[in-house]
């Protein structure tokens, strides 16, 4: 997962843990929050996730799953601020150029455009001018990459372990 930027250093313990196999759904919300926060701080964009905590944290933004908190999907929502969980599809942009999507599908640009003139793009395209956008939740969806729902101070700790700060 993190191969890239950590290679020739030792496995972090929680980067060696299947987080389907932890009981507590507490400590997995944890886990996978701390991790997307190192992944975040190695790929060197974490300055964008805290200014988007920062607005979280003054309320000039809501989490988008406050409406959600009533479900037991957030086992220590009783304990934290509601408003500070969000989805980690909230980070990204809502849709993306097709040229994007076809890297992350691994197919190249005109194979791409070939499949959405076809009408066999393997999820559905919106036309933007002499363009196309995709949907960045559906292509989450298709690579079968979980839209997680975090916590900031998650984020955060995971991004401060991974930068080799203590708090």
């Amino acid at each position: 997962m993190l191969e890239n930027w950590t290679q020739g250093s030792a496995p972090s313990a929680s980067s060696i843990i299947d987080i389907n196999n932890i009981r507590d759904a507490g400590v997995a919300e944890q886990i996978r929050g701390e991790r997307l926060g190192a992944l975040f701080q190695g790929l060197g964009c974490f300055d964008a996730v805290q200014g988007f905590h920062d607005e979280l944290r003054a309320g000039r933004r809501s989490g988008s799953v406050s409406r959600a908190l009533s479900s037991s999907k957030l086992p220590r929502s009783q304990i934290s601020n509601p408003n500070l969980y969000y989805y980690a599809s909230d980070l990204y942009p809502s849709f993306i150029g097709i040229r994007e999507a076809a890297n992350v599908m691994g197919i190249s640009n005109s194979a791409a455009h070939r499949l959405v003139r076809a009408g066999q793009f393997p999820f559905p395209v919106a036309r933007a001018g002499r363009s196309y956008k995709i949907s960045v939740k559906a292509l989450m969806h298709f690579k079968g990459i979980p839209d997680a729902i975090v916590h900031v101070d998650d984020i955060e700790n995971g991004a401060l372990h991974a930068g080799g700060g203590a708090k």
